[in-house]
């Protein structure tokens, strides 16, 4: 049996990887000797490929246009792109008995981007008659009606099932496609397996682990206000990291990866406030992880973790390390809710770095409802063999 899976599995976020790499371990698990490939939808072909250089800058640019020529710029590069790698797709596509799109946040129209490149994979699976199934994937409410006429080409291939990560997408997904057949049905995050896949930790945590993002990152894709960096950028993680020593924990700082990531975490690291933390080891700063493992073991060593990024509340949550989600997304608050905790989303953009780090202790203290968790994690598992049951 030869499983191909869209999804973003070499992204320099390697939170998205761990999506395809938990995905990749538990059809495995079930089905011994599977032959499983990934296809990053952006054209990488390996960890440390960069496709559009100096990002940053890129999307400060994207930002002072219209929306509407937004949209034809990235249009027109991912077109281009594309056109180089369909021939790939079409080479792994043609013997394939299933392919998998998702997960990940990726029926989301930020400019186009994915709507173009779905749209191009619909493309080849139809050409390739293979059976196609959607896997835990999540969808925003932000489709134009040129993204959405995009999407719905997937409803021109053999399409089996639609599985959606959390009930958020389910709803707009219906609101968006209308009443298609077939109806979506719930698939939890394969990232929620990221215990099972990588095994435990070296070693057991006392470090509080803080996620640094980039404001410029959050703001370009928040769909809400971004919790706590209100105007002050990067200061709310350095108040935030001095809040949380006040409070007698020892901290951990790292990122999920991506280099505009990168470069906020070295930012904080040289304020003198950090620095001398950073001397006087109250403070550790983790290197940017190169793969997902690599997260993955930052993660699971930490005692608690707060963060925007949703992949890194994910893996923590998978290995029962409480976590603290920063709202900016509303997949953030979609996660939360699913796994009954709602109460430790901070929302607000005004939130204080004294008031986070308080909810942070109260999180630790608190500790993971084994019984949810341990719900959660076999929901998980349970649809892997469910989306894998559309093959038969």
């Amino acid at each position: 049996m030869k499983i191909v899976q869209f999804g973003l599995h070499y992204s320099p976020n390697v939170g998205d990887g761990i999506i395809t790499e938990c995905l990749r371990d538990a059809v495995l698990r079930l089905k011994p000797g599977v032959d499983f490939q990934s296809i990053d939808l952006s054209g990488r072909t390996g960890f440390g490929d960069v496709m559009v250089p100096n990002r940053a800058l890129a999307l400060k640019v994207l930002g002072w246009l219209p929306a509407a020529i937004r949209g034809r710029v990235v249009m027109g590069r991912l077109n281009a792109m594309l056109d180089r790698i369909e021939p790939q797709w079409h080479e792994l596509l043609a013997d394939a008995d299933l392919a998998l799109v998702g997960g990940g946040q990726i029926f989301s129209d930020a400019d186009l981007n994915f709507c173009t490149k779905i749209s191009r994979a619909a493309k080849v699976l139809r050409a390739n008659n293979v059976p196609t199934a959607i896997y835990a994937a999540g969808v925003s409410q932000n489709w134009s009606p040129k993204g959405a006429a995009l999407f719905m080409d997937l409803f021109s291939t053999d399409l089996r099932a639609v599985g959606l990560r959390d009930q958020r997408s389910v709803s707009a997904w219906q609101d968006q496609t209308g009443h298609h057949s077939p109806v979506p049905i719930l698939t939890r995050d394969p990232g929620l397996l990221a215990a099972q896949c990588y095994g435990p930790p070296d070693r057991a945590g006392d470090e509080i682990g803080l996620c640094i993002t980039a404001p410029s990152i959050l703001h370009y894709h928040a769909d809400r206000g971004v919790a706590g960096t209100g105007a002050g950028g990067l200061k709310f993680f350095a108040d935030l990291a001095q809040a949380l020593v006040a409070n007698g924990h020892k901290l951990r700082l790292f990122c999920n990866g991506a280099a505009e990531d990168r470069a906020a975490l070295k930012q904080i690291a040289a304020m003198p406030a950090i620095s001398a933390c950073i001397a006087n080891r109250t403070i550790r700063c983790a290197d940017p992880p190169e793969t997902p493992a690599a997260l993955a073991s930052i993660l699971a060593s930490c005692a608690a973790v707060v963060a925007h990024r949703m992949h890194a509340c994910i893996v923590a949550y998978s290995y029962g390390v409480p976590v603290v989600g920063l709202g900016w997304d509303r997949k953030m608050d979609s996660f939360l809710a699913s796994v009954d905790r709602s109460d430790w989303l901070v929302g607000s953009e005004q939130a204080s770095a004294p008031q986070v780090a308080d909810l942070v202790g109260a999180a630790l203290a608190a500790g993971v409802d084994p019984v949810v968790h341990a719900r959660v994690l076999a929901e998980a598992r349970q649809a892997v063999a469910t989306i894998l049951s559309c093959a038969d």
